[in-house]
């Protein structure tokens, strides 16, 4: 039966809301496990550890390109898309098609530049369904709501992020590269089809449907730019995220080759224990975020949120020293077969968690609050050249930047792991700080 969300005149109960968020826990297993795991170690094992950084670099900032130009584009689309099956749906649906065929393609991939070419596929089907669906959630979110409706996205995209780490990770240690591409698409067409099926999708356009592609394209990417608190909250969301993606991309490769002499499988534990904390600290405090910020203001918690994510990557910097006691770590690092900085490195996941939750929880309402209620796919999907944008820039600079391995170490580290994790808890700092450009906008 069909549970019943409705349009923004009614109040939304908690299943309405889970059922709302629940194609985000798809979408953030789908990047989490993709983006942190499964492909550094794909691109290791085709490209070998030499030149890993640049290979990953390089796939991730051409696939993602695609991300932030596309996403926008579907959004807008749809904001003025006449279909008998509702304006997001149509897009929902094949994009997660899109999704599933392209991820079998990189299963089957026997070469790098193969899977570049499906990795570039897979960002474009994926974003053709991300930016319709981030405009169908305002469709039904009374504005009252909008705390509570960003606590469960933000839950759910945690809720994803944490079975696309430890879950992702246990597939792919346990059992391969193949059965873990295959569990995404199982997750996707699980979420998209009570996406589709369930959820009304008969709000009504208010402006006439596009007349040529050009016209789409320069209206996609100039009215934003007429809203300069949503261009502020953009580089704030930019800076803010690039500091946790990059950390998320090449957290593998530390543990690798910090503590266990570049051999990849042997830290897939600690990279997704690391991550795990991370994860399972957002998740904590995603909730309870998200209802204070309806008292105390979304801008507040997104400054904490960066600058406690700063505080825990400047302690990555110092991790080959030993911060705390071994009475402490000693029983950590046997429970996890791992070495004492390595299990000290891995709670440093705990900081940054609380941060990354702070963050997600209000990120989405802050936006709402902004932005023109009538063209939501438009501005929820040019807020998606922040979310890839962040994975091009982080990716492609942390995978240049990691070349500095060839050189001395630093503070114990190879080389290059200082220099990126300096240059991240920057990012996460300034990014944090930026917030404070944007004022809040909420009706009392």
């Amino acid at each position: 039966m069909a549970v019943a969300v409705r349009r923004s005149a009614s109040r939304l109960n908690h299943l309405d809301f889970a059922l709302l968020s629940v194609y985000w826990v798809a979408i953030g297993y789908l990047w989490t496990s993709l983006g942190g795991l499964i492909l550094p170690d794909l691109v290791a094992n085709l490209v070998g550890n030499a030149h890993k950084g640049v290979a990953l670099g390089v796939l991730e900032g051409v696939g993602s390109l695609m991300a932030v130009f596309w996403q926008p584009l579907a959004g807008a689309y749809s904001d003025r898309t006449h279909t008998r099956f509702g304006r997001r749906r149509p897009f929902i649906f094949a994009g997660t098609v899109g999704d599933v065929i392209f991820l079998i393609g990189i299963a089957l991939s026997g070469t790098y530049w193969l899977v570049l070419i499906f990795y570039f596929l897979l960002q474009t089907a994926s974003n053709t369904a991300q930016g319709p669906y981030q405009g169908l959630l305002p469709d039904v979110v009374p504005e009252e709501q909008r705390g509570t409706a960003s606590g469960y996205y933000g839950l759910s995209n945690v809720i994803g992020l944490l079975a696309g780490t430890v879950g992702a990770g246990y597939i792919l240690s346990h059992f391969g590269r193949t059965t873990a591409l295959l569990s995404i698409c199982l997750l996707l067409l699980a979420t998209m089809l009570p996406t589709v099926l369930l959820i009304p999708d008969r709000a009504e356009t208010t402006s006439s449907p596009f007349k040529n592609v050009w016209q789409v394209v320069t209206t996609t990417f100039s009215r934003p730019l007429r809203y300069p608190n949503f261009l502020w909250l953009m580089a704030s969301r930019l800076l803010i995220l690039m500091g946790l993606v990059g950390l998320q991309s090449f957290i593998l490769y530390y543990f690798s080759d910090v503590f266990f002499h570049g051999r990849v499988d042997a830290a897939v534990r600690a990279a997704y224990t690391l991550q795990g904390l991370v994860i399972v600290s957002a998740l904590i405090i995603a909730l309870p975020a998200a209802r204070s910020s309806d008292r105390f203001g979304r801008r507040p918690l997104i400054l904490v949120g960066g600058l406690l994510g700063a505080a825990g990557v400047l302690l990555l910097v110092f991790s080959h020293y030993e911060l705390l006691p071994a009475s402490v770590l000693h029983p950590i690092a046997h429970a996890l077969h791992v070495p004492r900085l390595a299990a000290q490195a891995t709670l440093v996941g705990v900081l940054i968690g609380i941060g990354y939750g702070l963050f997600f929880s209000v990120d989405w309402a802050f936006i709402q609050d902004i932005i023109p209620a009538d063209e939501a796919g438009l501005f929820m999907g040019f807020s998606n050249i922040a979310t890839a944008g962040s994975g091009v820039i982080a990716r492609f600079v942390g995978g240049f930047l990691l070349e500095f391995n060839n050189g001395p170490h630093l503070l114990g580290l190879p080389g290059g792991y200082p220099v990126i994790f300096t240059v991240f808890f920057i990012w996460l700092l300034v990014g944090g700080l930026l917030i404070l450009k944007v004022p809040e906008m909420r009706k009392t």
